[in-house]
């Protein structure tokens, strides 16, 4: 009988080392499974960052053109306001120029 308890001893200390081996496996395969969870979240989040940069550069640079054509829509005023104050002064000459020929044939 007592060969029989410790064999049965024997039988059960194997099964709960084997039970206590799969909770640590299972332990093991679920922190890994977490982990793995975080590195997926890490990489979304940089891609979804990446995302942000790429997106807030394009807005930068749509800003910028339109700054650009502001500056260029501003330097063509300019040019169109210099160019009718030429013409205008042209036009102011040659009739300074007739009341000076008038007055000097008077």
């Amino acid at each position: 009988m007592s060969e029989l308890t410790q064999e049965r001893g024997r039988i059960h200390a194997s099964i709960v080392k084997r039970a206590l081996a799969s909770h640590q496996l299972s332990k093991n395969m679920h922190e890994l499974t977490q982990e793995r969870g975080r590195i997926h979240a890490s990489i979304v989040t940089n891609v979804l960052a990446d995302h942000r940069i790429g997106s807030n550069m394009n807005e930068f640079t749509q800003e910028r053109c339109h700054t650009h054509a502001n500056i260029v829509i501003n330097a063509l005023s300019d040019h169109q306001i210099a160019s009718d104050m030429n013409e205008l002064t042209l036009e102011r000459s040659p009739t300074n120029a007739s009341i000076a020929i008038n007055a000097l044939a008077n």
